[in-house]
């Protein structure tokens, strides 16, 4: 689906001012099915890119990266710098591309950041189901869960049956960054749907997968409309069986 429409929007206004690209190294039915093995290092994945996001091989981290610094966030909620050298088991990273800027008003949770930047896009002449869009926001929130999930228990252990466990924390206000992807809502288990957000305080003390916030002051979002890239491992060999439920196992959670 995306190539087809890739091709026909290089002949849009959009078009014409140059992509960057979102670099994916593995699918995410491989990632769900239980493949946590590495299958690039932080360097290959991050070392030249704006933002991305993945996990860490055998589960040792979630993974924040900001213009080729990048962290992994353990069960502890402690961010901890991460080398080039070390290796991964699911990434994400934007490169290069022209950015551009979305007001973003007090109030909004995690639908409603959703909402703002598919409206924009439309504004663009372009359907969210048609893009990949990278995403970082510097702002204030409250209402903020973030967690992290642990190493597996036995072989073949899924990542959903993991994340049952996920350790969460939870802040009544929170200042960082958030870095992310907004995917069509479409896939067939490459890709995760919706917008998926990694966060990393302005202190370096707190990060994780965000599960859930809201907008306490207004902010300015910096975005970048990309292609997809998508490296598949000869190691991933498992594959969900059945449909992943992403909107329960990595969208927006009730704070309680």
């Amino acid at each position: 689906m995306l190539d087809d429409v890739l091709r026909r929007l290089r002949a849009t206004r959009l078009g014409k001012i140059g992509h960057g690209k979102v670099d994916q190294t593995r699918t995410a039915s491989a990632l769900f099915g239980g493949n946590f093995s590495d299958t690039a290092t932080v360097k290959q994945e991050f070392g030249h890119s704006i933002l991305g996001l993945g996990v860490m091989d055998n589960l040792e981290g979630e993974i924040v990266s900001l213009d080729g610094e990048t962290w992994r966030i353990p069960t502890d909620g402690t961010p901890l710098p991460v080398g080039g050298e070390e290796t991964i088991a699911f990434g994400i990273a934007a490169t290069g591309g022209l950015a551009h800027y979305l007001p973003l008003t007090p109030g909004l949770d995690m639908a409603g950041i959703v909402a703002a930047l598919d409206s924009y896009l439309m504004t663009t002449h372009v359907d969210h189901e048609e893009v990949v869009c990278a995403i970082k926001i510097e702002a204030t929130f409250t209402d903020v869960v973030l967690r992290t999930v642990g190493h597996p228990e036995y072989e073949g252990e899924t990542l959903g049956d993991i994340i049952d466990d996920e350790t969460r924390f939870t802040f009544d206000s929170w200042r960082g960054t958030l870095v992310g992807f907004r995917y069509p809502d479409a896939t067939t288990g490459e890709t995760i749907p919706g917008l998926h957000l990694h966060a990393i305080s302005d202190d370096r003390t707190s990060g994780g997968h965000v599960r859930n916030l809201t907008l306490s002051a207004p902010a300015v979002a910096a975005l970048w409309i990309d292609e997809l890239h998508l490296s598949r491992d000869t190691s991933d060999t498992m594959e969900t069986s059945a449909a992943v439920d992403f909107d329960a196992l990595e969208g927006p959670l009730a704070r309680g």
